[in-house]
């Protein structure tokens, strides 16, 4: 029964992370998240960490027993498909970086390039963050003509059908890691670094103006592992409610002659 519990738990653990998954098909710049699953005892032998102390009958058979584990979540970073959208305040991230903006809790990193600009004329994220140049300053377009260029470089003009730049905004901070795997998924498309020092500037990434990348959630495949996610929670729920059924008949027969 207790096998069953645990692989119960672990069950609804990645229907939670395919449900967000799927919620999040169409959001861009979306990294789908990722479960590892373990077993309790190859864990614990794994680290050197005794289990605990089982006594009575059955103890034997209950050492034996793996319990399922959701040892950790991961974000896949593979890079969603490129869709047009034309819009100039919209870009794509081509490559591994991440654009740098400014939240009340600090400096965070995200995909989704979805960008607008606010009251005051400053670029912003589709949470309202300042997006920050490589000076950590904020970028101010106003109300004029943007065109942003494959390195980050923003230009205003007065002018949409425009033959020179005339007014440069600033250079959009675009930051590569070392191990983006150690990157702390926030919610919201948002990521936080703990370690700075592996944080550089993009030099293999290239921005596309006028399009926006994709979530990397691929719906067929999510959707396939609810169904299979589903009936391994039916069995495991099986398992439970005959181990309950036989519990009751074993203690409704105690004390019987």
């Amino acid at each position: 029964m207790y096998v069953a519990v645990s692989g119960a738990i672990a069950a609804q653990k990645r229907l939670d992370s395919i449900a967000n998954n799927i919620a999040n098909v169409n959001t861009a710049g979306f990294k789908s998240d990722k479960l590892v699953f373990e077993s309790y005892l190859a864990k614990s032998e794994r680290e050197g960490e005794p289990g605990a102390p089982v006594k009575g009958k059955g103890a034997a058979a209950l050492r034996q027993a793996e319990f399922v584990v959701a040892t950790e979540s991961y974000a896949d970073y593979t890079v969603g498909s490129i869709r047009e959208t034309g819009s100039p305040y919209d870009i794509a991230i081509a490559g591994n970086g991440f654009l740098s903006v400014m939240t009340y809790e600090g400096e965070r990193f995200t995909r989704a390039g979805n960008l607008s600009k606010n009251e005051d004329g400053a670029l912003v994220s589709s949470q309202g963050y300042p997006v920050l140049d490589e000076t950590n300053r904020l970028i101010y377009v106003n109300d004029k003509y943007v065109t942003i260029d494959k390195e980050g470089s923003v230009w205003l003009t007065n002018n949409e059908e425009f033959q020179e730049y005339s007014d440069y905004a600033g250079k959009i901070k675009i930051v590569e890691f070392l191990k983006p795997e150690n990157l702390v998924k926030e919610g919201n498309g948002l990521y936080r670094s703990d370690n700075p020092a592996e944080g550089f500037a993009a030099r293999d990434t290239r921005v596309i103006q006028g399009s926006l990348e994709s979530s990397n959630v691929n719906i067929i495949r999510e959707m396939t592992a609810m169904i299979q996610n589903q009936r391994i929670t039916e069995s495991y729920t099986k398992v439970i409610q005959t181990s309950d059924q036989m519990t009751g008949t074993l203690l409704s027969n105690l004390g019987r002659p």
